[in-house]
């Protein structure tokens, strides 16, 4: 937003800072300023007002050597007349005309000095609007209204330069979309007075009724809180003032007409936008707001024709919509030149149906902008009195008497009051605040306050209702003008430090061993295309979409990050890395069965869960010309996960899983057991797995070669929830033995439902502390084992920390062990 300083400072009681000063002051208050630059004249009411001053031609001729030259004298309030040389044709003798002296800097930086134009003496330049960067008109010199006096400088009466500050202003903030705010934020932090002069009356000067001219029926009052309106007659359209103009080109906007200026003016002073019909042009003498019919055409302001939606709000007549509520008008309703009877519109739209429709529609304005942020129902009638007062000094309208003023409910919505409790700023802030003072603040904020014993009760002021709603709120209100008293070190803290939590010491050391393993962290989003989860065959009610999704590819949470993480491997392959080896810790989601929401309205997730994801394709080891990598395949993808685990404390119980999702390869997948804490005692059958942590398993290549991944894929998904849950306590350095180990080997004999892990876990619980360790070396199927059975090799590794075993210690150790299968899994020892 820009805002010319000199126009700020009308509305500032005292000797507002210098524009620097009040940058700094704003942006520390909470309202940015993002520049500051110069318009038009440099310094125009300082060292340049002698130099642009008001001219009247007394008498001119044609240049004796140039056709299209004139010499013209000119009186600027001296003794004699000066004499210049111009080149326009569209003035008269008396005219008013601007002038622009020897010494005088033009906006574009050229210096004017006296000079021979063909021959004859020039002293100075009668200028044009576009010269003075008042408009874009080139056609001829500006003319000048006839009762201003020569000789006085022009900047009394034309703002013919200054400087404007560009403002960034917060979506909580629309009062700052207004010179009003920024003036009244500026002087607060200043600590001078906001000063905006008496709120103009609707003083009736025609004898009409508003009636006659119009009827008002909001039929959308959830969209439109408030909707004013009255009415002028005899009303002349014509070029605004210069004044008007110059405030509105500064402020970025171009001049239409003094009817629309006045309405832009009104809304730059205020922040509310306005909206003028010609009133003749208005079907039925009816204003009805209400919601567009499907395709509804309407033709802009712009000469575009449109479509609209149902949600789209409009302000109709008895045949056609007539403007896009908030938006723009309706070219047949436009004011012109020969309009003479007006209806002004001063209304309050819902922000987010703007903002929705402008976005569709792709069309912003200045109205747009605004309305989008939220104003207040309050707003509309201060906007209506200023622009009436200025439509009847500077058209010539005629007020009608009557004023339609149709609120949605019956009343305006109440302004908020909020307790404050005298102690809660100075505890927050840290400082001491004088009550009287900050009594003073919140007043020249606009905020009414009624003091009790320990709290003020305190009335928001309606350009601030929507924002100022809890206790915190006036703190900051009170806090941010006083930022130079805030202490600028840290209070003292007296901790012993934090300590991580379970769950956040499991992650980091998975995240340790995982890069230790060779794998790469990559970080995904947690938003992921449409379909992504029906693709992994995942039921439609459970997955979570977004109602309003930022990009078509981010439309739902994901249910696991395998499809993320294939997306990096196609990335990868297609640069000529065809090694990828990634690990990533994320969140999955699974949405609630019965789809309910909370009780924050968001969707309640039966399955929120934080997981290790990895990807494995290509090979390990990133293999160089003296040490070749490992090929993925499924002992590899196997030895991560165990590997994994076991950092974790716990020895992994790998089972096949029979029937896995349609995006894994059948035969390749196993799910990932925790040991049973006591298997001999737990009841369970033989052979029954303990807590699920996880799987492994290779993506189907139907799934891969959709992603242009030819080679095969591995990947492995860990619960870190339930690997927190699974583990046993805290794991132990046990000192190394000095003393040699007895290894054994033994095969049994077992059926095919039962798990090579299942079978580990049972060893070791019965080997004791003398069994150190022991693995499957050898899985044999067929003669002479029996069908539906299989033949386990283990190797058993015996060692004592204070002796070397005997043969018996061991043999009854592997006793045990044979007979702890035996009774388990229906082992039998093969000889």
């Amino acid at each position: 937003m820009i805002v010319p300083y000199a126009w700020l400072t009308e509305y500032i009681s005292g000797d507002a800072p210098d524009i620097e000063h009040a940058a700094e002051l704003l942006t520390i208050s909470g309202t940015a300023v993002e520049g500051i630059t110069q318009f038009g004249v440099a310094d125009a009411g300082g060292a340049q007002a002698a130099h642009f001053v008001v001219g009247r031609v007394i008498e001119f001729e044609p240049h004796p050597d140039a056709d299209k030259l004139r010499l013209v004298q000119v009186d600027i309030g001296r003794d004699a007349p000066q004499q210049i040389v111009c080149g326009a044709s569209n003035f008269a003798q008396g005219d008013t005309v601007a002038v622009v002296l020897p010494g005088g800097t033009m906006p574009d930086g050229m210096q004017i000095r006296e000079a021979k134009l063909r021959g004859i003496d020039s002293r100075g330049m009668m200028m044009s609007e576009r010269e003075l960067g008042l408009s874009t008109n080139h056609d001829g010199i500006m003319l000048l209204p006839g009762d201003w006096t020569p000789g006085t400088p022009l900047h009394g009466h034309v703002p013919l330069g200054d400087q404007l500050l560009e403002l960034e202003i917060t979506g909580n903030r629309p009062d700052c979309l207004g010179v009003y705010g920024v003036a009244r934020e500026l002087a607060v932090a200043a600590g001078l007075e906001f000063a905006p002069g008496a709120l103009p009356e609707l003083a009736p000067t025609g004898r009409s009724h508003v009636s006659d001219f119009v009827s008002v029926d909001v039929q959308a009052g959830d969209l439109c809180p408030r909707y004013m309106a009255t009415a002028f007659t005899d009303v002349t359209v014509g070029p605004s003032p210069h004044w008007l103009r110059a405030r509105l080109v500064q402020a970025g906007m171009r001049s239409i007409n003094n009817v629309v200026d006045v309405t832009n003016y009104v809304m730059l002073l205020t922040g509310q936008p306005l909206h003028a019909f010609d009133s003749d042009q208005v079907a039925g003498r009816q204003i009805i707001v209400r919601r567009a019919t499907e395709d509804e055409p309407i033709t802009t302001l712009d000469d575009v024709e449109r479509k609209l939606t149902t949600d789209t709000l409009v302000i109709a007549d008895a045949l056609r919509p007539a403007v896009i509520a908030g938006i723009m008008g309706a070219a047949h309703v436009e004011v012109t030149a020969e309009t003479t009877t007006l209806v002004l519109e001063a209304a309050s739209f819902d922000g987010l149906s703007v903002q929705r429709t402008s976005r569709r529609m792709g069309l912003r304005s200045e109205s747009s902008s605004r309305f989008e942020k939220g104003l207040d129902p309050y707003a509309p009638e201060l906007a209506l009195r200023l622009a009436a007062r200025l439509l009847t000094d500077l058209c010539g309208a005629q007020l009608v008497a009557g004023v339609i003023d149709v609120q949605a409910g019956g009343a305006l919505p109440p302004l908020p009051v909020v307790e404050l409790p005298a102690a809660l700023a100075p505890r927050m802030l840290g400082i001491d605040i004088d009550p009287t003072d900050a009594e003073a603040t919140l007043h020249a904020l606009g905020y009414a306050t009624e003091a009790f014993d320990d709290h003020w009760r305190v009335t928001v002021p309606h350009w601030r209702m929507f924002d100022t709603t809890r206790p915190i709120d006036l703190v900051e209100e009170l806090g941010r003008f006083r930022l130079a008293e805030v202490p600028s070190v840290l209070p003292a803290v007296t901790s012993g430090g934090a300590l991580l939590t379970g769950p956040q010491r499991l992650r980091r050391l998975l995240e340790d061993v995982a890069v230790g393993l060779g794998l790469h962290e990559v970080v995904t989003y947690g938003l992921v295309a449409p379909d992504s989860a029906t693709s992994l065959g995942v039921d439609e009610e459970d997955v979570v979409r977004l109602a309003n999704p930022m990009t078509v590819d981010h439309a739902e949470l994901r249910t696991s990050l395998a499809p993320s993480h294939l997306e990096v491997a196609r990335r990868n392959v297609a640069a000529g890395t065809t090694d990828v080896a990634i690990f990533e810790v994320g969140r999955t989601f699974h949405a609630a069965p019965d789809g309910t929401l909370g009780a924050d309205g968001l969707p309640r997730f039966a399955h929120e869960r934080d997981v290790l994801a990895v990807l494995l394709t290509g090979e390990l080891g990133y293999g160089r010309w003296d040490a070749p990598g490992v090929p993925v395949d499924a002992p590899a993808a196997v030895g991560v996960a165990t590997a994994l685990l076991a950092a974790a404390g716990i020895e992994a119980d790998v089972r096949a899983l029979p029937n896995p999702p349609q995006w894994l390869h059948p035969g390749q997948v196993a799910q990932l057991h925790a040991p049973l804490d006591a298997p001999a005692t737990s009841g369970l059958p033989a052979g029954a797995p303990g807590p699920l942590v996880g799987w492994v398993g290779a993506l189907h290549p139907r799934f891969t070669r959709a992603q242009s991944v030819e080679q095969p894929v591995y990947v492995v998904h860990l619960d870190l929830a339930a690997i927190e849950s699974a583990r046993t306590g805290v794991a132990t350095f046990t000192a190394y033995s000095e003393f040699p180990p007895v290894l054994e080997d033994i095969a049994v004999v077992l059926g095919d439902d039962v798990s090579g892990g299942a079978v580990l876990a049972a060893a070791r619980a019965a080997g004791g502390e003398l069994l150190e360790h022991v693995t499957v070396f050898d899985r044999y199927v067929g003669a002479p084992v029996e069908a539906g059975h299989h033949s386990l090799a283990l190797r058993l590794t015996f060692r004592a920390h204070g002796r070397t075993l005997t043969d018996q210690e061991t043999a009854d150790v592997r006793a045990t062990i044979v007979t702890a299968l035996a009774e388990r899994f229906g082992a039998v020892l093969r000889s």
